[in-house]
């Protein structure tokens, strides 16, 4: 019995272990060793949750929304590096606000970082402490100054200031018009002073895919932020929309309104006529019958009246056989008149057909390039296209050609496509331009149907914003489109810039273009 009460004791401890072991399987320990991020399950070494394995076949934390400016450390937890902070690291970290502060005098903020200056008469040291120099209290420099073999030379405290005519102050960089901003082709610069930032175009919102942050089309039809009329259906595009008017109704789709013939056709509308209607719609015309007993003028002899035509035929049945081989002559009216006869008058008037010019519909066209009405089209025959450039506001936008960009003599040809109602009579183009820069090049306007420019400008006034009027008229065939063409001249920097423009019906005021 001793042997086997061995055997069934062995048997026993071999169950009990087993069983201890199996609840182990779904405890999840973190192995303190090397690898950070592996757990063990149960005898399994596998990645913890929120961890992932990759290509090296280590694991690699995972962060949902990424980490901008910093590295991810942990499941979805990110480390900043200096100068960001925020729970992606997006966010720019002002140093100035810390305690203590980095600078002992004057600190400014910059994107990531910060820069540190001195009161009038201390000289920045490399630590962020102001030295006292008699030498700077006589330069008199607005952000401080420094010492370089023997002579003093004023500091600007961030690289998006340069020294002014004075080399004592500071004036800002407009890195968004000299071409030294970093932004993408997909982004809007903005300057700010010292610095600048990028931000999405209007129509773009900004969202992390596939590892990184992107500006991606805003549908601005499914998030109803459009301004379509209710009576139009509305269209995305990338970067925008456009608003077209539903069947039975007319306009540029941010304003429709009911066809007139739509009126009598209340199907189309989704409608029913009312009484008011039934009585306001015209009947058919219907056929008057003749009399039964002609009554002619001419049955009156003085005041005597003679007898209808039924008793002359009856009474004098030969003469009315004349008067009929007579009316052959003259089968239209009841008066016959020879040709040799000459009225009691004068001579006959000879009549002529006199062709009368139908009358020009007024209207107002509205061709910005926001909202407008119009259609634009980029001229693909060109060497260069138009660009989106936006205001100092940021609200709203124009179309440029920047100097940077392109070779001399280079031209960029933008088309305004004419509708029907422009075409039908001469109107009035009104425009708003500049010509910013050194020999930055030439803006013409030029008709579809004319190799000559009709307005050619090289500069504006003040380097500022101008506005054009130009009256455009034809003799013969209407021009298809209106040309605005920008050829780049051999200087660097600047812009030729295009906005608001605006059809009106009829001839500009105190205006004598000619035809072209």
């Amino acid at each position: 019995m001793q042997p086997f009460t061995l055997v069934g004791a062995l048997f026993l401890l071999l169950h009990i272990s087993s069983g201890s072991a199996e609840p182990h399987r779904h405890y999840r320990q973190v192995l303190t060793g090397n690898q950070p991020g592996v757990c063990r399950y149960g005898r399994r070494l596998e990645c913890c949750y929120g961890w992932k394995k990759n290509s090296k076949g280590q694991c690699e934390a995972q962060c949902e929304h990424g980490c901008k400016h910093g590295e991810c450390v942990g499941p979805s937890k990110c480390k900043c590096f200096p100068g960001y902070t925020g729970k992606t690291c997006n966010q720019d970290l002002n140093e100035c606000g810390l305690k203590p502060r980095p600078c002992e005098h004057r600190c400014m903020n910059t994107f990531g970082s910060y820069k540190c200056y001195c009161l009038n008469g201390y000289t920045l040291m490399p630590d962020g402490s102001c030295a006292n120099s008699r030498t700077c209290s006589l330069a008199h420099c607005q952000y401080g100054c420094e010492e370089v073999q023997g002579e003093i030379r004023c500091l600007c405290p961030s690289a998006g200031l340069q020294l002014g005519q004075d080399e004592r102050t500071c004036v800002d960089i407009d890195e968004c018009v000299t071409g030294k901003n970093l932004c993408p082709y997909n982004r809007q610069c903005v300057n700010t002073f010292g610095s600048y930032y990028c931000k999405c175009q209007d129509g773009y919102d900004l969202k992390y895919i596939d590892g990184k942050y992107d500006c991606v089309d805003l549908d601005e039809c499914a998030a109803a932020t459009h301004k379509c009329s209710h009576h139009a259906v509305c269209l995305n595009t990338q970067g925008s929309y456009k608003c077209r008017c539903k069947s039975g109704f007319r306009g540029n789709g941010f304003e429709c309104s009911a066809i007139p013939d739509s009126q009598v056709k209340p199907e189309i509308l989704g409608g029913k006529l009312s009484n008011e209607d039934i009585k306001n719609v015209i009947p058919e015309p219907v056929a008057t019958p003749p009399p039964k007993v002609l009554q002619q003028p001419f049955d009156y002899e003085g005041e005597v009246y003679v007898g209808s035509q039924e008793r002359q035929e009856e009474e004098f049945p030969e003469e009315d056989e004349e008067e009929e081989e007579d009316n052959q002559l003259n089968p239209r009216g009841d008066v016959f008149i020879s040709e040799d006869f000459e009225s009691v008058f004068g001579p006959t008037t000879e009549v002529k057909e006199v062709q009368i010019t139908p009358v020009q519909e007024e209207y107002i066209m509205d061709c910005n390039f926001d909202q407008g009405a119009c259609e634009w089209v980029q001229d693909r025959a060109d060497d260069m296209d138009w660009s989106v450039a936006y205001h100092d506001t940021g609200a709203e936008y124009y179309m440029a050609l920047s100097g940077l960009l392109g070779d001399q003599n280079d031209v960029a040809k933008l088309k305004l496509l004419l509708s029907d109602r422009a075409q039908q009579g001469s109107f009035c183009l009104t425009f708003d331009y500049r010509v910013v820069g050194h020999n930055v090049g030439t803006l013409r306007v030029l008709l579809e149907n004319n190799v000559y420019p009709v307005w050619e400008q090289s500069q504006s006034r003040d380097q500022g914003w101008q506005t054009e009027l130009l009256t455009v008229a034809w003799r013969e065939k209407a021009p298809e489109s209106v040309i605005f063409e920008a050829q780049r001249g051999k200087g660097l920097g600047g812009e030729i810039g295009l906005d608001n423009v605006v059809l009106t019906s009829g001839p500009c005021q105190e205006d004598d273009t000619p035809a072209f």
